[in-house]
């Protein structure tokens, strides 16, 4: 632990004093003026079939919604979000949707939002040809049902079950108390065979990729109301009951050779929004989750470990005794760290479950998880305590990677349930050594306080702030304030500067990644309805939309601007640890520095995956290096990895496109470079309007319209926006 720095008392006054004077609106969405060279440049917004397909369409897909409306006028189905999303091995974009058909809700988001709800869509977006194509998977739905499931049970056939105590070791507080009391073991749910196609959501699951190039989705959704006493699906009029959202025990694998999904084996626990994690072997290990969300009587999240072994599709249950057990919030934000353990940030998302842990003080702890002996130590209390909706991300790495600096900014304080407050514009250096030394130090504070931001680390070193709310929605939805500023923090003085800003609204449910081309992806807003209180209920403006936006826009950063970029002509498809491996480029004489960066991964603005490492290199004549590949798993773990170089320039580096190259195994074929060299920002896209179809925006629209008609003498207009927004559920429908 450190003190105090003088920095971090000036940034706690100035913060306290924002709070105070509640002045965190104003230039959240203000234009940055400047050249391309020095605050990039932003596409149009552009969605799957343009602004020529209407976002949202009738479904026609037989699913009645009661009171006698016919399926075609009843539901619909939406363009989906880019809530997840990865970069595949051959430089696509696979996406899936958020909360699923809140749209066709009909009620307050506690009774009507599971019946309404259904298995979220998935894409794969394609940008290599320089014009944005779609495709859907052989299973456009991706996962596969909740394996609980048994076929005509209700949650009521299972008592224990429905109340969710007393549990297992392992399923939450009470789980492993109980355990410990000896008693004997109960499983913490009663999954209800309903009939809404919505048991298998990939929604909340985590997301990474596996050495091999398959992607796997641990956790998910399953959504049901318990008690269920009215719903919709059945032919009710309405839907009454509670919501609750079940962690899933499925895990599923996104093959991109055949565009397709497959189950792999299930994890023992369920898990709601937990954290994946690739290990130094290549293993992938989960983390945390909680099993039902709502009606959480387990009293905190799933306790135990589980590592994932592609070889044998198996999962296998780290427990070796009370060290193997911890509390962590939901999405706990954890990173490999450079002696082969695992670190916790004190960081997750802390507004879950309603019921708080009794020991959820550990949250603000900064902890190693050793994949080794399978047991937890704690390294000392965090800074700024437990954060929650902060991002996380580790700094490029340098030679020999004996120690990694990670980056976290914004958020805001306290462990669960969080807080509402205004989000805090802190960032926070923690370096930790080989020998799992743990340093802080206080940096310069966001120039834009946000929540629920994601953060993009690019080839020159610096990190990518972009998106967020002023304040925590999950918390009190439909009460933030888009921030529209991205801006790039530069580690070496440790500075945010403000850069372009970009059109939409990126709020709860976005994501960002790097592409191929060293381009920044920004896509996904799926927020909560207005205080919980059902389909597309805003609060109209200054508030953000609280409408699904499945747009994406590209970022092209400075570095594009400086000047020709270098080129690789070739590399090999996969270099061993520590091997020694040529790159072809013509510009060998003027390259500065060389990198490995992992494809990202991003879900819910966590990603693990998100790790760059700066390769020693030397020049073996005009066109050829020679580089050195990292010395092990525990700094650049198995799987893909961008290869790029960056090039002299008066302003700054200049990077090549990537080529993909795989890290752990030798294979001296030609590495794939997805995007062609120089290739523009892509084009001919476009979106949907980005209008605020709310009750609320609808009412402030017909007062408008109103006292327009009164100022000059007529009667108030019939049939107005608010009966027109009706008529079209409030939705993205054609006039």
């Amino acid at each position: 632990m450190i003190g105090l720095t003088r920095t971090w008392r000036a940034g706690v006054v100035g913060f306290s004093a924002a709070l105070t004077l509640g002045a965190v609106a104003p230039g959240l969405s203000a234009q940055v003026v400047g050249t391309p060279d020095v605050v990039g440049q932003w596409t149009q917004p552009f969605e799957e079939g343009g602004a020529a397909t209407p976002r949202c369409q009738p479904a026609n897909d037989g699913t009645a919604g009661g009171s006698g409306v016919s399926p075609e006028s009843d539901r619909v189905v939406c363009k989906p979000t880019a809530v997840e999303a990865a970069v595949l091995n051959d430089g696509r974009i696979f996406y899936f949707n958020g909360i699923e058909s809140q749209e066709n809700s009909r009620g307050p988001t506690a009774t009507s939002l599971a019946p309404s709800s259904r298995n979220s869509q998935v894409r794969v977006l394609d940008l290599r040809s320089g014009t944005p194509e779609w495709i859907t998977p052989k299973q456009g739905r991706g996962g596969f049902s909740n394996p609980n499931i048994k076929p005509g049970h209700q949650s009521y056939d299972d008592p224990l079950g429905a109340v969710g105590v007393p549990g297992r070791p392992g399923d939450g507080f009470v789980g492993s108390a109980w355990g410990r009391f000896g008693g004997p073991p109960h499983d913490p749910t009663s999954s209800p065979d309903d009939k809404a196609d919505n048991d298998g959501d990939l929604f909340c699951a985590d997301i990474t990729e596996l050495p091999d190039g398959r992607l796997l989705m641990a956790g998910g959704t399953d959504w049901y109301n318990a008690p269920s006493v009215m719903d919709r699906n059945n032919g009710d009029p309405a839907d009454v009951g509670l919501l609750e959202l079940e962690g899933l025990r499925n895990a599923n694998l996104f093959d991109p050779k055949t565009n397709s999904f497959h189950p792999a084996a299930p994890m023992k626990y369920g898990r709601w929004y937990p954290h994946v994690a690739i290990g130094p072997d290549g293993n992938p290990t989960v983390f945390g989750g909680v099993t039902r969300l709502i009606s959480d009587t387990q009293m905190g999240q799933v306790r135990r470990t589980e590592t994932y072994h592609a070889d044998s599709n198996s999962w296998e249950e780290n427990y070796v005794g009370p060290a193997s057990e911890n509390e962590l919030p939901l999405q706990p934000r954890i990173v490999l760290a450079p002696n082969g353990k695992f670190f916790y940030a004190a960081v997750g998302q802390m507004w879950g479950p309603f019921g708080q842990s009794p020991d959820e003080a550990t949250t603000a702890l900064y902890q190693f998880y050793d994949p080794k002996t399978k047991t937890w130590s704690v390294s000392g209390l965090a800074p700024l305590g437990a954060r929650s909706g902060a991002f996380v991300a580790p700094l490029t790495m340098e030679p020999p990677y004996d120690q990694m600096t990670i980056v976290t900014f914004g958020g805001v304080l306290g462990p669960t349930p969080g807080s509402w407050l205004p989000a805090n514009p802190f960032t926070t250096l923690t370096t930790i050594d080989a020998n799992g030394n743990v340093n802080n130090r206080m940096s310069g504070n966001l120039n834009h306080a946000r929540w629920y931001a994601s953060g993009v680390l690019l080839p020159d070193g610096q990190v990518l702030a972009v998106g967020g709310d002023d304040k925590d929605h999950a918390f009190d939805p439909g009460m933030g304030i888009a921030v529209k500023i991205p801006e790039l923090f530069n580690p070496s003085t440790g500075t945010w500067t403000d850069v372009a800003g970009h059109t939409r609204a990126r709020g709860y449910h976005n994501s960002a990644l790097l592409l191929p081309d060293m381009r920044v992806l920004l896509g996904g807003n799926a927020p909560i309805a207005a205080h919980y209180g059902g389909a597309n209920q805003d609060q109209g403006g200054p508030f953000t939309n609280n409408d699904n936006d499945p747009s994406f826009e590209i970022w092209s950063p400075p570095y594009l601007f400086r000047g020709p970029r270098p080129s690789v002509t070739r590399v090999q498809r996969a270099v061993g640890y520590g091997d020694s491996f040529a790159i072809t480029t013509p510009d060998a004489g003027l390259i500065e520095s060389v990198l490995l960066m992992r494809t990202p991964s991003p879900e819910h603005i966590n990603d693990s995956d998100q790790r760059a490492l700066r390769l020693e290199f030397t020049r073996s004549g005009s066109n050829t290096l020679t580089a050195t590949a990292p010395p092990s798993g525990n700094v650049a773990p198995p799987g893909t990895y961008y290869l790029v170089v960056n090039k002299k320039s008066l302003q700054g580096p200049i990077p090549s496109v990537a080529h993909m190259v795989d890290v752990g195994h030798r294979d001296v074929a030609d590495a794939l470079q997805p995007f062609a060299d120089d290739a523009p920002a892509p084009v001919n896209g476009s979106a949907t309007p980005d209008e605020d179809t709310s009750r609320a925006a609808a009412a402030q629209q017909t007062a408008h319209e109103t006292a327009q008609q009164a100022a000059k003498g007529l009667p108030a207009p019939v049939g107005g926006p608010v009966s027109a927004m009706l008529n079209r559920r409030w939705l993205f429908l054609p006039r």
